[in-house]
């Protein structure tokens, strides 16, 4: 049987349970890619949601081929995960998750962040809290991981975190594999507990490998802003973002692709597929969201209006 080795330690029924159970992971880059592929083992449906494309460096700790470069992650993945488990059942959106297409979690029996940024993490508590809802916030950088289940009624990802600003990345400041894959190995194990029934812990997890230490952090509930009922990120709307890498988010209406190809095929070559097109610097999807690898804003938005249009 698939999933004899795992029964062994979980049980029958437990299995059956996970069978059933459906998590959302947010992010599918280092911890994120790592997350959804040791949950299709365990036999867990997914709902897994992207913004970003694969590049070269991301292949250094992410679960992606040479062959994924310059595909959309989850469009990369789910093809992986589907060669993994044909038996789980996978929902894959390659998009920015914003307060427009949040419900996109809403059939979601646990939500896992695996992003890389605190805009999206404000979001998803915002959303749990409304919603009553448990997730699991992870993140690496350098050698040290976190990791902190979040629960209805108790301290918020707000309590604990106030600015979206001056933290370091992975872009600027490294970050090793092993780092990220212990994190998204401990994310995964909780996210099983959490959902056959198994207790947590409620403090933040927090290790570095540099020095073999682990800590165990107590978070105390403030009654913040978010935990009074107070959402701002459901309402907050950006149309231009930095993603890891080299590469702006531009977000636009939706637009007829086969049009825009049609265009652009009088310039030069244009690689088109069912859900996007590549052009140059710049890939688009079918719902107006545009990557544009740029050396800054500026020349994203150019070329953005050069090429596509307002």
């Amino acid at each position: 049987m698939r999933y004899s080795r795992q029964e062994i330690l979980i049980g029958e029924n437990n299995q059956k349970i996970l069978n059933e159970k459906t998590i959302a992971v947010v992010g599918l880059g280092a911890i994120g890619s790592v997350t959804v592929d040791l949950l299709s083992r365990a036999g867990v449906n997914l709902i897994i949601i992207d913004r970003d494309i694969v590049e070269l460096n991301n292949l250094q700790r992410q679960f992606f081929n040479e062959e994924d470069v310059e595909k959309p992650k989850a469009l990369a993945i789910r093809s992986r995960l589907k060669k993994i488990n044909s038996e789980i059942k996978i929902s894959s959106f390659a998009e920015d998750l914003t307060f427009e297409n949040i419900n996109l979690l809403s059939k979601a029996d646990l939500i896992l962040d695996c992003t890389d940024n605190l805009e999206t993490r404000f979001l998803i508590n915002d959303f749990c809290l409304k919603n009553n809802k448990e997730w699991i916030y992870s993140a690496a950088i350098k050698t040290i991981g976190t990791i902190k289940h979040f629960k209805p009624k108790k301290a918020c990802f707000k309590c604990i975190f106030k600015e979206i600003k001056g933290l370091e990345s992975c872009e600027t400041a490294g970050v090793l594999a092993s780092t990220t894959m212990i994190t998204a190995s401990i994310q995964a194990d909780m996210a099983i507990k959490i959902l056959t029934n198994k207790e947590t812990i409620d403090e933040m997890i927090r290790f570095d490998i540099k020095n073999s230490e682990i800590e165990k952090i107590r978070i105390k509930k403030i009654n913040c802003e978010a935990c009074k009922g107070k959402y701002e990120y459901l309402q907050r709307k950006t149309t231009i973002v930095k993603s890891c890498g080299e590469y702006f988010q531009i977000t636009n209406k939706p637009i007829n692709l086969k049009k825009l190809k049609n265009k652009l095929e009088k310039l030069g070559k244009v690689k088109y597929y069912e859900e996007y097109l590549q052009y140059k610097n710049i890939i688009i999807f079918n719902n107006g969201r545009a990557l544009i690898k740029a050396k800054n804003e500026k020349q994203a938005k150019s070329d953005f209006s050069k090429f596509i249009g307002n």
